[in-house]
């Protein structure tokens, strides 16, 4: 069945179903009503490039309301329409795909609890005032690439069991996410926040993707798991960011902060290379599960965050706390005296190479670059561990201190061109470790008074021979005086 197109607006497409000519905005009253009385819950609806006028959305919603009281539509095309101001779309329910690419909302829109059984796209909508999808629920692929949010999106309980793609997408007012679950991936490269943005409780099956993204009133993302990756690579914020997440890697390569960065993880790799912090920053691990979200499948027990890179990493103040170091890249730290690390973090440790001591229970901790023999880092390895050795320098961190501090010594010693200040390094090592071995000194202490007993042993055994050839010829004087 051919329906014409309608020729009273320009770049109007929309068609009329039942044999009707022209577009249903422009139908005359008669037409208009058989239009709709043919209109029936799950029928097709065309009105690409439409100016819809409310008239005409009450009569479709109208006409195609199931006995649940949800209007019902199968292939929807609202592609380049204009719908009005205030559209009442609650409950709206689409058995087959829907496409707004290109549509414009005039004023505000609701969602609310809505139903997409096909794929949906908004790809390059604009929404003049507020648009609210929450609790709405998309069972299939659904796109917002591109869209224009004017005033505050609400997409707080909204479900997608397949990817939400918001790449490119510009929220110039708030952006509330509370509570939502992504079935796969929550894709928001490029995406520009202009106003709050909140990622309460959220649960992703996959990927949390904002890389590129723009926040400019900061970030708050979380509580929020990820059964994959959260990634904020290139990523620019202004206000501070705040990550408190579950997820097997975060990773905010190249990241700005113009503000405070805190991060509160679970059971993640996190990857901080080239990130700059305009203040101070904070990496924490979650000793117990967020309550409410789901855990990575792969991951369980009370493991810590595992830092894998600091390289080249700038912030003015840096706190780690319980965090796991074995791994972790340092070289090219901007500014090393500005880390502070507390709490219980695991730095590698090196290889012994007398393994048989039994009264030592570990080995020394070193940087994991500093278990490559690679003697044109030296001078670099050693400011970061005169650095490392301040920043643990605390009561219960002082072990690890001294171990940074024999670090860099032994870095010094080992790159020390002078001969003689090479010699004298030589022999604090071997006597006392720089002097941060105290069971080097004890041992060699002991040796020296050994020796010293054994001396002394030595010179009394050849001394009393001689006093007993004196004590002999006395006697035998004495007698010879008497038988006299």
């Amino acid at each position: 069945m051919f329906w014409p197109r309608c020729t009273a607006v320009d770049g109007c497409t929309g068609r009329a179903a039942g044999g009707l000519g022209g577009c249903p905005a422009h139908l005359s009253p008669r037409d208009f009503e058989r239009f709709a009385g043919s209109l029936r819950p799950g029928a097709d609806l065309d009105l690409r490039g439409v100016t819809v006028p409310m008239r005409l959305l009450d009569a479709v919603l109208g006409a195609v309301t199931g006995p649940d009281g949800r209007p019902h539509l199968g292939r929807t095309r609202f592609d380049g329409a204009v719908l009005p101001a205030d559209a009442a779309l609650r409950g709206f329910c689409v058995e087959g795909d829907s496409s707004f690419d290109g549509a414009r909302f005039l004023g505000g829109v609701s969602f609310y609890d809505a139903r997409f059984f096909g794929n949906a796209s908004f790809r390059g909508a604009r929404f003049a005032r507020n648009a609210s999808f929450h609790e709405a629920r998309f069972h299939r692929h659904a796109s917002f690439e591109e869209a224009v949010f004017t005033g505050d999106a609400v997409f707080g309980e909204t479900r997608w069991h397949a990817d939400a793609a918001f790449r490119g997408a510009v929220f110039m007012g708030a952006a509330c996410f509370d509570r939502a679950r992504f079935g796969r991936d929550a894709a928001m490269q490029g995406a520009c926040f202009r106003g709050d943005v909140s990622f309460k409780r959220v649960q992703v099956t996959r990927h949390a993707r904002f890389e590129r993204a723009r926040f400019r009133r900061g970030a708050w993302l979380g509580p929020l798991a990820a059964g994959g990756r959260i990634a904020l690579s290139d990523a620019t914020v202004h206000g501070g960011l705040r990550v408190h997440a579950s997820a097997r890697q975060v990773v905010a390569r190249g990241a700005v902060v113009h503000g405070e960065a805190d991060f509160r993880l679970r059971l993640a790799e996190l990857d901080l290379e080239d990130a700059v912090f305009e203040g101070p920053a904070a990496v924490r691990s979650l000793a117990h599960p967020i309550q409410g979200l789901a855990e990575p499948a792969a991951a369980s027990g009370p493991s810590p965050v595992r830092l894998v890179s600091l390289r080249r990493a700038d912030a003015t103040r840096l706190l780690l706390a319980d965090v796991d170091l074995s791994d972790c890249g340092f070289l090219g730290l901007r500014r090393p005296d500005a880390l502070r690390i507390t709490g219980d973090c695991a730095f590698a440790t090196a290889p012994r190479r007398r393994p048989l001591r039994p009264w030592r229970r570990r080995g020394r901790a070193v940087l994991a670059e500093g278990l490559a023999d690679d003697t044109a880092r030296d001078d670099r390895l050693r400011t970061l561990y005169q650095a490392l050795a301040r920043a643990t320098a605390d009561s219960d961190r002082d072990r690890v201190a001294r171990d940074f501090r024999y670090g860099a010594l032994e870095l010094r010693r080992r790159g020390e061109r002078d001969p003689w200040r090479r010699a004298g390094l030589h022999l604090l090592w071997i006597t006392c470790g720089y002097g941060l071995r105290a069971g080097r000194a004890v041992a060699w202490l002991a040796v020296i008074i050994a020796l010293l007993c054994c001396g002394a042993s030595l010179v009394r055994h050849d001394d009393r021979p001689r006093h007993d050839n004196r004590m002999g010829g006395v006697r035998a004087a004495h007698m010879s005086a008497r038988n006299t």
